[in-house]
This record gives structure tokens, C-alpha cells and sequence, in this order.
């Protein structure tokens, strides 16, 4: 006896629930006072769907006649519950009827909120009809389990409709991989196939082994009779089949088999996409022969030279629908790049096979056919040495910007697809403007003697990468920054060139990306100054030669210490060196990791030296991300702690606000670890930044402190001051503290006590002094001597 699909769900949920028949037969019992004032049950609806957001939105667009309906509706469904037994067959009205709540996008949340609200109204009706206990209990927990029931049934509907989902999305996924696979293999089939026949043959066996075709064939054109004739031919060994197919192919207008796919592809020079042969009327005579092969779906795609139709790629499958739009983008884009392969092929023929292979794989990058670095620095060498006297020659060299987080991302498989993309748009860009070749992971050089059309050709370029790429099913941001340095016979070689453009390349990539940046001679100084300090900053850190300053925070109301800011010196013969002149050099190198766990050391020391004298005085130490990020962090900083046990309490962290969002997610966790050893965080520099406000509600911070470049100009730039008076209410509000930067005159210190703010520091207190100097400014303060007078204007 066959069972209905409600069957096995309303048994296994009765049992769970523990619902039994006598259940239904107590509700029907009372059913009549249970089923009383409908018409409050419907205003209680009514009162549901206005206050929901999911539904009040919806009701304004109905009619008063659709809203009674719908509602009366409601309340038929919910009285059934009720009165009408639950068999089997009503079980899977009530699954199918979550399965449309979730296709219509109705939540099970929205749905739960609908039965609570009835299951509120039974009881209450119950209430009201005053059963005794003996009555009233039983029946209370039956209709408790009855509409429960029902609800859990809906809701094993919305779990079918959401596995029904999952799985289509699935199946779609792997076929779009395979897809993927097949213009994967496609494309090295290009690069390697030695001959057109094994170009198609391992085309062919590509689409039906990776990309799930039945039967795979590339049909050519033979120009004296004007006919299509099957080359290649893979899938199932069925000879009879390939036979019939290849004499049921034409190109003549007034044949029935010039109107089926293959010829149609042909004439129109469009693909032809038949997703159901069975029922497609141009498919008449072929549609015997397919129904014994079971062929369902049909895709036939041109192929190209030299802007003619030659042939045709044709897919076919035993699946119906198989070839959806994203599928025959893929074939065409497939047969685009085929017939390219197919015009080198021509053009290689022309010369020894062997020769020209060797010649290619030596001066060309294999993915995507571009010359190497090798041959774009001799075709630049050529143009310098071919050129005449004073021509110039312009070199680009262009970066995907963030390449590493494409392949992170795609895979290796998917970053290919994006530089094959960014090839064919820089060909394309360039035209017969000049050459391009890919010399580096995500690094194209571009030459060009076109100088007076380098800017129009730089912006678009930038343009043509920044259009998003369509890559294993995901759209890509691409952004690319580019260097360029022009130079000719007098200036330099290939060589230098290429150098040069790296070097202006690097600095548009510094600049933020998404730009280029042309080769300026201070380049080069700058980056062998940048060495040279570098070297002098590693002697100096390893042979302990820096030293730490520190500068008062005070209160400005009482002028009383209250901490002190770590500021590192480096005195290189005989003169301090600017910390804004070797920062740079240093704040992407692994010595920015050494500084900020030198700084940390003698800071925790320092603390613990000036306790021992009986000063208690709480440093800041600023701290880069990268050392924040370093996966050791929070293991070194709790071994710091512990070597110095009397600085707990007493040390503050300061992080740069211009760290990115993404870095913050990093390092949030790592910052509450901190809070929690009784370290205070303070963000640093707050409104030099592009995310302030994101900083503020992502980070654990205890003080914000505001740079200076807002309070220097604090008395000539009035819109400053809201910028402050709102800081000073929002640390308020959220009971931070907030520093303010920049305190260097008087005038400036006594407007920041009428805006707020109580905590400052500046060289109108004091500049930043070594640790004996702060003791004796310390105690100079405590003896009631003004601050630093001398800087007071």
C-alpha cells in the first residue's frame, strides 16, 4: 500500500511531541467554545501583520477586499487546525505550505509569531469557558501540542525548501566548475597543442571529460563546396550516430538542415542555444536520431579567423537545460579564444613548427601569451638603439593592485582566469600603440613611443583594469597602479628603464594604488637615502644608541601630571635625527617590530625605575600594526609584564587611528587581551584617518586622543572647535578620556578649557625631555612654578 509523503513526519513529530488521537478527539470535543470570536482572532491578526516589519510594509499596497480575504483565510487555516483531523495527506498540504512560505521569502520567525498569536487566543477562549481543572488541563496541553505540531510541520517544509535550494545551487556550482575546468584545460590546449588537429582533439576531449558534454565536435567549413564537415568528433563511440550527424549538416538557406543549430550558427554568426530537442520545432530532422541517443540539449558557438566564420564548436548533452547563460558565455568565450589559437596556428604554420615553439615558450609568458621580461627589455633596447637621435620611449610598468588577496580569494586557477583577463585588456587597450608583456607574478610592462598620447593612454588604461571581471561564477574588483618613466639613446639602457618604472611604480603603489606615478631622479635619491638609513637605524638599534624622551600629559585645569608619552631620539652624530625622517625608512621592515619591542622594554624599565624613587608615573608607548598583528604579540608583551612586575598598571598603548579595518578585525581580540593585563589603549591621532567613527565602535580603546594637527590651527580654523566639542561629549557619553595634542600657546590652552577639555599635552607644557630632565620638571611643577613659561605666549 503506497503511503502519502505526510506519513512518516506527522508520525515521527506526533511521537516526539507525544500527540495522540485522544488529543485530536478532546480538541473536536470543545471545539465549538474553542472556535468563538473569530472575529477578534482576526483583529489580533490584522494587529500582527500592521506591527511586523516583515508584512506592515506589504499593507498599505492591498485593497481593503484583498486584506478581508487575506485574513479570512488566516483565520479558515487556523479554526481547521482545530476542528478538521490531521491525516496524512493534511500533513503534506502543511509541509508544502512552509515549503511557499520560504519561496516566497516569508521567515519561520514571521510564521512563529503567527501561531504564538493563536495559540494566545485558544488559551484565552479556553479561560474564558471556564473548564474545571480536570478539563482544563488535559485539553490546554492538546492544544498546546496540536498547533505545535502544525508548526513543526511548516517548519520541515521551509527545511525541504531550503535543502531543494541548496542542492540546485550546488548542482549549479559543479557545473559551473566544470565549465571552469574546461576553459582551464581549453586554454592549455592552446598553449600546447602542436598541430590543429590535436588543438581540437584536445578540445573536444576537454569539453566532454571536464565539461560534462555528451558529445563534443568541432565542424569546419570547406570553402569549394561551401559544406560543414565534422573534424573532430568526441563522446560515446557511436560511429552510426557521428555518421548520420555529419551528412545532416548544411549551409544552403533552402535546407531543412541548415536551420538547426550548427548551420544556424553559421549564417547568423550567433550562438544557437536548444535547450529541449524534443520539443523545438527547427530540430524536426534530427529529432529521431537524438531521441535514440538520448540527446536533450544542443549549444552551437562560431568559431572565428580573422573576423570570418570557419566552423563551429558543438556541445551536446543528455541532460535538459543543460546550457544555461552562464555556460554559453563560457563556450563563447572558449571558441573567442580558439580562434586566436587558430590565427597564431596559421601564422606559426607559415615557419617551422619546431623553431617557432622554442622561440615562443623562450620569449613568452606560457598563461597568457605575452612576451617575458626578456623580450620586452630587447624590444625596448630595440626601439632606444632603432630610434632616431633625441626620439624617446615611454615604459609602464603596471601592478594588480592586491593580487595576492585575488588568488587567496580564487585560487591559483582563478587569478589565472584575472591575468588572462588583464592581458586581454591591455592588448586591447593598446592596439598597434605599443607592446605589452607580463614580467612578474601580477606585473605587466607596457612600451610605447607614442609620447604625445601617454597621459590619454595611462588613464585608460587605469580605466579598462578598474572595470570589475567576471571570475568562477564572483565578480572581481580589479585595480591596478602603474609607474612610467620616458627616456631615450642619450639617457639609458632597456635595463634602467625597466628599473626606473618599478621604482615609480612602488611609489604609486605607497600613494594608496589606483594611480600612476611618473620617474622623478629624486626617486633614486631618495631611495638610496632611504638604505643608507636604514643600514645607520640597524646599528644604531642593535648597539643601543636610541633613547627615549618623554612629554607630559597634564590636567589644564590643576597642571598636575598625569602621564607621560614615550617619544624614541636616535643622536647620529651629534645631532637627533627626526623620527619623521627614519620612520619611513623603517615602518614596513621588520626593524619597526625591533623599535616597538625596544621602546617596550626600556618604557616597563623606566616605569619601574621612577617607582623606586617614588614617582608612580604611567607612560604611553606608541605601538605599529605590524607589531600588533605579529602572532608572538601577546606572548611577548605578558613576558614583558612579568619581567617587570612593578610597571602593572601603569602602561598605555597607543594605535595609530590610520590603522585599516581590516587590520582592527586582526588585532581586537589581541587589544581586550591587553585591557585585561591592565593596559589602558589609546587611540593616537584620531581625525587623521578615513574611518574614525568605524575605529571608535570596533576598538576597546580608553582614551582618544585628538592630533595636533587640529589644535595648532584651533584659533584661525573655528570648525575645528565642533569637531573637539563633539569629541569632548561623545568620551563623555562613553566615558573615555580624551587627550588633545598640540597644546603650544596659551591662548590655544585656555579655548580648549572652554570647549571641555582637561587633558593636554604640547610644547606650551613641555617639550619632550629624557627621564632625569621629566623628574626635575616634575618637581619644579610640584614646587608651584609655572609650566614652561618660556613657551607660554
Amino acid at each position: 500500500m503506497q503511503t502519502s509523503h505526510g506519513e512518516e513526519p506527522l508520525r515521527s513529530l506526533s511521537r516526539l511531541l507525544g500527540f495522540r488521537p485522544e488529543d485530536s478527539n478532546t480538541i473536536r470535543l470543545h471545539q465549538d467554545k474553542l472556535l468563538l470570536r473569530r472575529d477578534v482572532l482576526g483583529k489580533e491578526f490584522y494587529w500582527y501583520l500592521l506591527k511586523n516589519p516583515e508584512t506592515s510594509a506589504l499593507l498599505p499596497a492591498m485593497e481593503g477586499r484583498d486584506l478581508d480575504r487575506l485574513i479570512s483565510q488566516q483565520m479558515d487555516y487556523f479554526e481547521g487546525v482545530v476542528s478538521e483531523p490531521l491525516t496524512p495527506m493534511q500533513a503534506e498540504k502543511v509541509v508544502a505550505l512552509g515549503q511557499m512560505h520560504h519561496r516566497l521569502g516569508v521567515s519561520m520567525v514571521w510564521v512563529a509569531g503567527a501561531y504564538e498569536r493563536y495559540l494566545s487566543h485558544m488559551l484565552g477562549r479556553l479561560n474564558d469557558a471556564h473548564y474545571p481543572d480536570e478539563v482544563r488541563r488535559p485539553l490546554t496541553r492538546a492544544i498546546r501540542k496540536r498547533i505545535l505540531l502544525d508548526m513543526l510541520l511548516q517548519l520541515q517544509g521551509f527545511q525541504q525548501s531550503i535543502q531543494a535550494e541548496a542542492e540546485l545551487q550546488h548542482r549549479h556550482m559543479l557545473d559551473m566548475s566544470r565549465m571552469y575546468a574546461t576553459l582551464s584545460g581549453v586554454s592549455l590546449a592552446l598553449i600546447h597543442a602542436r598541430s590543429r588537429e590535436e588543438l581540437f582533439h584536445s578540445i573536444c576531449s576537454t569539453c566532454v571529460e571536464k565539461g560534462g558534454a555528451t558529445y563534443a565536435g568541432i565542424s569546419w567549413i570547406d570553402t569549394a563546396t561551401n559544406r560543414l564537415e565534422y573534424k573532430v568528433f568526441a563522446g560515446p563511440q557511436s560511429t552510426d550516430f557521428i555518421r548520420q550527424l555529419s551528412r545532416a549538416l548544411s549551409l544552403d538557406p533552402d535546407s531543412p538542415y541548415s536551420r538547426g543549430p550548427t548551420g544556424q550558427a553559421v549564417l547568423t554568426m550567433m550562438p544557437q542555444v536548444v535547450n529541449c530537442c524534443e520539443t523545438e520545432p527547427a530540430m524536426a530532422p534530427w529529432r529521431a536520431m537524438f531521441e535514440r541517443e538520448g540527446i536533450k540539449s544542443l549549444l552551437a558557438v562560431p568559431l572565428f579567423m580573422q573576423g570570418k566564420v570557419v566552423g563551429t564548436l558543438t556541445l551536446h548533452s543528455r541532460t535538459l537545460d543543460f546550457f544555461d547563460i552562464d555556460k554559453v558565455s563560457l563556450v563563447q568565450t572558449m571558441a573567442s579564444e580558439i580562434g586566436h589559437a587558430l590565427e597564431r596556428q596559421d601564422a606559426l604554420d607559415r615557419s617551422s613548427r619546431a623553431e617557432a615553439r622554442v622561440r615562443y615558450l623562450s620569449d613568452h609568458d606560457p598563461l597568457t601569451g605575452l612576451p617575458n621580461r626578456q623580450n620586452m627589455q630587447a624590444l625596448i633596447q630595440g626601439r632606444i638603439e632603432q630610434g632616431d637621435d633625441g626620439e624617446p620611449v615611454a615604459v609602464i610598468a603596471l601592478a594588480i593592485d592586491g593580487f595576492h588577496q585575488i588568488n587567496a580569494r580564487l585560487g591559483h586557477e582563478g587569478g589565472d582566469l584575472i591575468l588572462c583577463e588583464a592581458a586581454r585588456r591591455l592588448e586591447q587597450c593598446l592596439a598597434d600603440t605599443g607592446r605589452v608583456g607580463r614580467v612578474g607574478a601580477a606585473r605587466f610592462v607596457i612600451a610605447t613611443s607614442f609620447i604625445d598620447r601617454l597621459e590619454g593612454l595611462l588613464d585608460r588604461l587605469l580605466q579598462v583594469m578598474r572595470e570589475p571581471a567576471e571570475c568562477l561564477g564572483q565578480w572581481v574588483d580589479v585595480r591596478s597602479s602603474c609607474g612610467v618613466v620616458v627616456g631615450g639613446r642619450e639617457d639609458c639602457d632597456a635595463a634602467t628603464l625597466l628599473r626606473r618604472a618599478e621604482l615609480a611604480l612602488a611609489r604609486a603603489k605607497e600613494a594608496g594604488g589606483n594611480q600612476y606615478r611618473h620617474y622623478d631622479q629624486r626617486m633614486d635619491e631618495e631611495i638610496q637615502r632611504i638604505h643608507s638609513l636604514r643600514t645607520a637605524f640597524a646599528d644604531a638599534l642593535a648597539n643601543n644608541a636610541l633613547e627615549l624622551f618623554y612629554q607630559p600629559k597634564i590636567d589644564l585645569r590643576s597642571e598636575m601630571l598625569q602621564g607621560v608619552e614615550a617619544l624614541v631620539r636616535w643622536k647620529r652624530q651629534g645631532q637627533f635625527v627626526s623620527p619623521g625622517e627614519f620612520f619611513p625608512a623603517i615602518e614596513h621592515t621588520d626593524l619597526m617590530r625591533e623599535l616597538d619591542w625596544w621602546v617596550l622594554r626600556q618604557a616597563l624599565k623606566q616605569i619601574t625605575a621612577w617607582r623606586a624613587a617614588g614617582h608612580v608615573i604611567k607612560v604611553s608607548v606608541n605601538l605599529s600594526a605590524m607589531t600588533l598583528k605579529q602572532e608572538g604579540f601577546l606572548a611577548g608583551i605578558e613576558l614583558l609584564l612579568a619581567s617587570y612586575p612593578a610597571a602593572a598598571g601603569l602602561l598605555e598603548l597607543e594605535v595609530l587611528e590610520s590603522v585599516s579595518q581590516k587590520e582592527a578585525e586582526q588585532v581586537v581580540h589581541k587589544l581586550e587581551r591587553c585591557r585585561r593585563l591592565n593596559i589602558s589603549i589609546a587611540l593616537d591621532d584620531f581625525g587623521t584617518g578615513a574611518s574614525s567613527l568605524v575605529h571608535l565602535q570596533q576598538l576597546p580603546f580608553d582614551t582618544i586622543k585628538i592630533d595636533q594637527s587640529f589644535v595648532r590651527v584651533l584659533l584661525e580654523a573655528p570648525g575645528n572647535e565642533a569637531i573637539i566639542h563633539s569629541m569632548v561629549a561623545f568620551a563623555r557619553y562613553t566615558g573615555r578620556q580624551l587627550v588633545v595634542e598640540g597644546v603650544e600657546s596659551k591662548a590655544i590652552w585656555e579655548r580648549l578649557l572652554e570647549l571641555g577639555c582637561t587633558l593636554g599635552q604640547g610644547y606650551a607644557i613641555s617639550r619632550p625631555v629624557p627621564a632625569e630632565a621629566l623628574i626635575e620638571w616634575v618637581l619644579w611643577q610640584q614646587a608651584g612654578s609655572n609650566i614652561n613659561i618660556s613657551y607660554i605666549a
